[in-house]
C-alpha cells in the first residue's frame, strides 16, 4: 500500500453533508466524475486495509456519473440523492455485479434478480461504487466472516476490531468515507450494530416501509432494509427523499416536550461499564433539556431467545430448500451454520406459534407508545471487540454474541429504530476511545419520528465524531 499520506484525497463528506456536496454539484463547482474519482481513490488507498468492499467496478461507475454529469448539464435533476456515491450490501442484487451473500456457497439464484431497493437508488441518480462484505447470509452481528474475509473497524488502527454485523462493510465503507452512505439490511440489528460499532448513524425502518425483493431473504418475517450514514441529517435527507416526499408530515421536534422511557432489564444487562455511563449521562442531559424520562422494564423482550431460532432458522432453511440447506451447511461459516442449523429441530407447530406471537407482541409493544414518544437503550451492550478474541473458541467469543441483544426485540416488535453516537458522554475511557450508541425506538411507521428525535439530539450534542484515517497509511 502506498505510504505517502499527501496522496489520499480529503473525504468528501468532512464538515459537510450530502445536501451541500449536492448543491456542489448542481453549480457546477464539483462534478459527479470529481466526487466519484475522489472516493475511488479514498478506497484504493484504504480498502486493502479495511476491507469493506467485496467488488467494485471503477470504470462502470465512473461511466455513470459521466452520464449523471451530462443530466445535470442538459438541466435533469432527480432530486437530491443526484450523483451521490454509495455503496451496497452483498445480499442485495445489482445489475452487473456479483451477489456472493458473505459465501463461497453460490446462492444468488436465492437473493434473484436486482429488486425495488436498488432500482429507486438508481432512479434517484446515486453512482453505485460497489458492493460490501458482509456476515454469510446475514446471519450474525459480530461481522466476522471466516471465508469471505472480515472487515477491520476504523476506530482502531492496532487492533483488529469487530466492524458488527451483518452490515460490516456498509458501515466501515461509511465511517472511513469510502461511501458517502451504503444500503444496510437489518433482522435483529445488522444495521444498527455495524453503525452503533462504527460510531455513525443507521436506521432500521419499519418493516415494509422499503421493499425486500432483490435482497436474501434471510427472514421474510423479519427482514428491513435501511440507510447507513455520517450523521443525522444525512439520514433524514435520504429516507426523505426515497419515500419522495417533500417534507415530514410531524412537526419540528423539540426535547423539552419529549417523553421517553429509559429502558432497564434486559437492555442494561451485560453492559461494558463504558457503556452504562454513556446511557446514564445522556439520559440526564436529555432531562437537563427537559424531557419527561420514566426507567421501563419490558418482560416480554426476553422472548427474542425463543423466538429468533425458530423464525431465522426456519426461514432460511426455507429459502434454501431442504435438500440444498443439509448439502451445504457445513460448508458454511462456523458461526452462520450452527445458527442456521437450530431451524432443524424446529417443528411446523413451532414456528407458526412463533409468527403468531410475533404479531401478538407487535399489538402488546403499542401500549408504550400511548405515553412514551420514544424508547430508549443502548444499541449495543459492549464496544468492538478484538476480532482474534471473539472467534470460536476464544474467551470472548460468547460475549460478542451479545452483539444484538438490545436491538432485537425491536424486529420481534414489528417496531423501528435509530442508533445515534454516545461515546463522547463516558468519561471512563479504555486506551482507545471506542464508539457507543444511543437506540432511539419508535412505534411502527413512525420512522419520521425516529429520525427527528435523533435530529434534535444531533443538533444538541453535535455530528458524530469520526475515525482518523490517516493512521491507516
Amino acid at each position: 500500500m502506498n505510504n505517502n499520506k499527501e496522496t489520499l484525497p480529503d473525504d468528501p463528506l468532512i464538515k459537510s453533508n450530502i445536501q451541500e456536496i449536492g448543491m456542489k454539484l448542481r453549480d457546477g463547482s464539483l462534478t459527479c466524475v470529481e466526487l466519484t474519482s475522489i472516493y475511488y481513490r479514498r478506497i484504493n488507498f484504504l480498502n486493502p486495509k479495511l476491507n469493506a468492499y467485496i467488488y467494485l467496478n471503477e470504470t462502470k461507475a465512473l461511466s455513470w456519473a459521466e452520464g449523471i454529469d451530462k443530466l445535470f448539464s442538459n438541466g435533469v435533476d432527480l432530486g437530491p440523492l443526484m450523483g451521490i456515491p454509495i455503496a451496497i450490501k452483498d445480499i442485495c442484487s445489482v445489475n452487473g455485479m456479483p451477489t456472493t451473500n458473505g459465501s463461497n456457497i453460490i446462492s444468488d439464484d436465492i437473493t434473484g434478480p436486482e429488486g425495488s431497493l436498488v432500482k429507486r437508488l438508481k432512479s434517484l441518480g446515486c453512482v453505485i461504487l460497489g458492493k460490501t462484505h458482509t456476515v454469510e447470509f446475514a446471519l450474525g452481528a459480530t461481522g466476522l466472516n471466516k471465508y469471505k474475509g472480515t472487515p477491520r473497524n476504523p476506530w482502531d488502527e492496532n487492533i483488529h476490531r469487530m466492524p458488527g454485523g451483518s452490515s460490516s462493510g456498509s458501515a466501515v465503507a461509511v465511517a472511513s468515507g469510502l461511501a458517502a452512505f451504503a444500503i444496510g439490511t437489518d433482522t435483529g440489528g445488522s444495521v444498527r450494530i455495524p453503525a452503533s460499532l462504527n460510531g455513525i448513524v443507521g436506521l432500521k425502518t419499519t418493516k415494509n416501509r422499503w421493499a425486500t425483493d432483490g435482497i436474501f431473504p434471510l427472514s421474510p418475517t423479519l427482514d428491513t432494509p435501511g440507510p447507513i450514514t455520517r450523521n443525522v441529517k444525512d439520514t433524514r435527507l435520504i429516507f426523505n427523499t426515497f419515500n419522495d416526499k417533500s417534507d415530514y408530515t410531524i412537526k419540528p421536534i423539540e426535547i423539552k416536550n419529549m417523553s421517553f422511557g429509559k429502558l432497564k432489564e434486559p437492555f442494561t444487562t451485560n453492559l461494558d461499564p463504558q457503556v452504562m455511563e454513556a446511557y446514564e449521562n445522556i439520559c440526564t442531559e436529555l432531562k437537563k433539556l427537559g424531557a419527561k424520562i420514566d426507567e421501563v422494564v419490558i418482560p416480554e423482550a426476553n422472548e427474542k431467545a425463543s423466538l429468533f431460532p425458530r423464525i431465522v432458522g426456519s426461514e432460511i432453511i426455507s429459502a434454501f430448500g431442504i435438500d440444498r440447506f443439509k448439502k451445504n451447511v457445513d460448508e458454511m461459516d462456523p458461526i452462520t451454520g450452527n445458527r442456521a442449523k437450530l431451524g432443524l429441530n424446529v417443528h411446523s407447530f413451532e414456528y407458526i406459534s412463533a409468527k403468531q406471537r410475533v404479531s401478538e407482541l407487535e399489538v402488546m409493544i403499542n401500549q408504550y407508545f400511548i405515553k412514551y414518544d420514544a424508547l430508549l437503550s443502548p444499541t449495543t451492550v459492549m464496544q468492538a471487540l478484538d476480532v482474534n478474541k471473539a472467534e470460536i473458541g476464544k474467551e470472548l467469543h460468547e460475549r460478542s454474541l451479545l452483539a444484538s441483544a438490545n436491538t432485537q426485540p425491536v424486529n420481534i416488535f414489528g417496531i423501528c429504530a435509530i442508533t445515534y453516537p454516545i461515546q463522547k458522554f463516558a468519561t471512563i475511557q479504555s486506551q482507545d476511545i471506542l464508539p457507543i450508541g444511543l437506540q432511539i425506538i419508535c412505534n411502527k411507521n413512525e420512522d419520521e419520528k425516529a429520525v427527528e428525535i435523533a435530529l434534535s439530539l444531533e443538533k444538541h450534542f453535535g455530528e458524530p465524531e469520526l475515525p482518523n484515517m490517516n493512521k491507516f497509511l
